[in-house]
C-alpha cells in the first residue's frame, strides 16, 4: 500500500508565518490577531469582452500548401503585433487594398503566412481582496498576470497592510487584478477589459474606501481608463480623482510617482551604505526584473555612482563586469518597438547569461525586482553579494531567508524596500483631495524622510538598539532581543496597527 502524498503547503499560510512569529514576540492581542489573520473581504468575479480578429502564424510544415497564395496588401498601420507572434487585425483592415485568402489563410508581405482567427467572446477571472482598513482606506495595486490566484492576492493584500503601517501612511491593505497575460491582447482589448473590470468593481472601491494603483502588468494608462470608468456620469468627477493613484501627472497624478518604488529602494540602499561609513560609488549591483521597479532603481543607483553588472528577466539574462549602460538598456527594453517581450534578452552590448549564472554574479547588492519566491535556499547559497535589497513583493522564501541569515548576507525587506510606491501614492491622494500639485523635489524630499526614518527604525528593532531623544524614541517598538530584519519590520507594522484597535476598541 503506497503512503499518502504529503499535502501541498498553502502559500498564504506559509506567507503568514512571519506574522505569527512577530505576533508571539509582542504578545499581540488575540482578537487583533484574528482580525489580521484573514482578509476582511475576498471578491472573485468575471469580466467578459469580445476579442478582435487575429492572425496566427501557421506551422512551417504547412507553408508548402500555400506556395501559390498571393500577398495581401494590408497597411502596417492596420496591424498590431503581439509578443507571441500573432497580429491583431484592426477593424476595416480587410476592406483596404487587395486581400487574398485560401482556407482561412492569408499571406502578409514580409511577415509570412497566417491563419485568420475571428474574434470571439472571452471570460476573464477577476479579483479584489481587501485585507484590513484599521488605519485607513484599503490600498493596493491592480495586477494583470496569467499566474494570479486568490491565495496570491491574499498574500499581496496582507503585505500592503504591513507596508502602509511601516511607511506610516494612513491606509490599509488590498490587492486585485485579472488572470491574463496583457502581452497577448491589443491596447484596444485591454482598454475594454479594464473598463469592464472597473464597471464591476465600482461598488467595491472609492477614494475614501479602496484605492487601486498600478502593479505588475498595469501602468498609468490603465489607471486613466479606470478613473474614466469610475467617474463617468458623476456630477463632480474631480472629487473622485483620488479613486486611483499612479495616474499621469496631467490628470491628477503626482510628480515622482512612476519612479517612486525604485527611488524608495535606492534610498534604503544608500542608507545601508551610510550606516557602514561607506560610499555607494563604485558598488556593483545586479537586478532581476527590468520593469518599472528594476529599471528605475537601476537608473537612480547608477546616478548615485553604483555600477549595474547583470540583469535577468523571464525571457533572458545579460552581464558585463565592466558595467551596463542603464540608459541604453532602458531604451532597448522599453522604447524599442521590435522588443515585444520587453526583455533584456538579446541586448547586443552585454554577454548573454543563464538564470543560474545571473544569481552567481559577484556584486555588493542583489535586487530581486520581479515576481515572488525567486530567492529560495538554492539561489541564496549561490549569491555572491553583501546585501539583498527586495524591490519585488515577497521575493524570498522562508528557506531562502534562513540561508541568507546563516551566510550573514544582509536584507532590506520588501515591506520597506518597495514602500516608496505606496508612500508617493499617499502624496498623490493628498494632492487630489487638496487640488494641489507638488514639485518632484518636494515629493522626493518627503519620500526620503519617510523611507529612511522607518528603515532606520526597523534596523533599531532588529539590533535591539535603544534610541531616545526629543526627536526620536524607539523604546515602544523594541522587544528585548535581536531579531532578523524581516521580523523587525513585521513587529513595527503590528505595533502600529494594534494601537488603533487598542485605542478605538471594536465596534459591535
Amino acid at each position: 500500500m503506497s503512503s499518502p502524498k504529503p499535502k501541498k503547503k498553502n502559500i498564504y499560510l506559509e506567507a503568514m508565518e512571519v506574522f505569527h512569529r512577530a505576533a508571539d514576540l509582542i504578545d499581540l492581542d488575540p482578537r487583533v490577531r484574528l482580525e489580521l489573520e484573514q482578509p476582511d473581504f475576498e471578491h472573485i468575479f468575471y469580466v467578459t469582452t469580445h476579442l478582435q480578429d487575429r492572425l496566427q502564424p501557421i506551422a512551417q510544415d504547412d507553408h508548402a500548401k500555400y506556395a501559390k497564395l498571393a500577398d495581401s496588401d494590408i497597411p502596417e498601420s492596420m496591424l498590431e503585433p503581439l509578443y507571441d507572434g500573432c497580429w491583431i487585425i484592426k477593424p476595416g483592415a480587410m476592406r483596404i487594398g487587395s486581400v487574398h485568402t485560401e482556407n482561412g489563410v492569408i499571406r502578409i508581405a514580409k511577415k509570412g503566412l497566417f491563419k485568420i482567427k475571428r474574434g470571439q467572446p472571452e471570460r476573464i477571472k477577476a479579483y479584489r481582496v481587501q485585507h484590513n482598513q484599521a488605519r485607513g482606506p484599503y490600498k493596493g495595486g491592480i495586477r494583470y498576470h496569467q499566474d494570479v490566484s486568490l491565495d496570491l492576492f491574499k498574500i499581496l493584500a496582507s503585505e500592503m497592510t504591513w507596508k502602509t503601517a511601516i511607511a506610516n501612511v494612513p491606509f490599509g491593505g488590498a490587492k486585485g487584478g485579472l488572470k491574463l497575460d496583457p502581452r497577448l491582447y491589443s491596447k484596444e482589448e485591454l482598454q475594454a477589459i479594464t473598463l469592464r473590470y472597473m464597471y464591476k468593481l465600482k461598488n467595491m472601491v472609492g477614494p475614501n474606501f479602496d484605492i487601486p494603483a498600478p502593479d505588475v502588468g498595469t501602468n498609468g494608462e490603465v489607471m486613466a481608463w479606470m478613473l474614466r470608468q469610475y467617474t463617468d456620469g458623476e456630477r463632480e468627477p474631480h472629487k473622485h480623482r483620488g479613486v486611483v493613484t499612479g495616474k499621469d501627472v496631467r490628470i491628477g497624478g503626482s510628480e515622482g510617482r512612476v519612479k517612486a518604488t525604485g527611488q524608495g529602494l535606492a534610498y534604503c540602499i544608500e542608507d545601508w551604505f551610510l550606516a557602514r561609513g561607506k560610499s555607494i560609488k563604485g558598488a556593483r549591483f545586479i537586478v532581476q526584473g527590468f520593469g518599472n521597479v528594476g529599471s528605475n532603481a537601476a537608473e537612480i543607483l547608477a546616478k548615485m555612482g553604483a555600477k549595474l553588472v547583470a540583469v535577468n528577466d523571464a525571457d533572458g539574462g545579460i552581464a558585463d563586469p565592466n558595467g551596463i549602460d542603464v540608459g541604453r538598456l532602458t531604451q532597448y527594453v522599453h522604447a524599442n518597438p521590435k522588443n515585444l517581450r520587453r526583455s533584456v534578452g538579446g541586448y547586443p552590448e552585454a554577454q548573454a547569461i543563464s538564470k543560474d549564472d545571473f544569481w552567481s554574479q559577484e556584486c555588493e547588492i542583489a535586487i530581486p525586482a520581479a515576481l515572488g519566491k525567486e530567492i529560495d535556499g538554492n539561489v541564496a547559497e549561490r549569491l555572491r553579494c553583501q546585501l539583498v535589497a527586495e524591490g519585488a513583493n515577497n521575493p524570498t522564501t522562508s528557506d531562502g531567508d534562513e540561508v541568507l541569515e546563516s551566510r550573514k548576507i544582509e536584507l532590506i525587506p520588501d515591506v520597506i524596500g518597495n514602500a516608496g510606491g505606496v508612500t508617493v501614492s499617499y502624496y498623490e491622494w493628498i494632492q487630489n483631495k487638496r487640488m494641489e500639485h507638488w514639485t518632484e523635489q518636494e515629493v522626493n524630499q518627503k519620500l526620503e524622510r519617510a523611507i529612511k526614518s522607518n528603515y532606520r527604525l526597523i534596523r533599531d528593532i532588529s539590533n535591539d538598539r535603544l534610541e531616545r531623544s526629543a526627536e526620536y524614541d524607539n523604546s515602544s517598538f523594541l522587544v528585548g532581543q535581536k531579531v532578523p530584519m524581516r521580523l523587525a519590520a513585521m513587529i513595527l507594522a503590528l505595533k502600529r496597527i494594534e494601537a488603533h484597535y487598542r485605542i478605538e476598541g471594536f465596534s459591535q
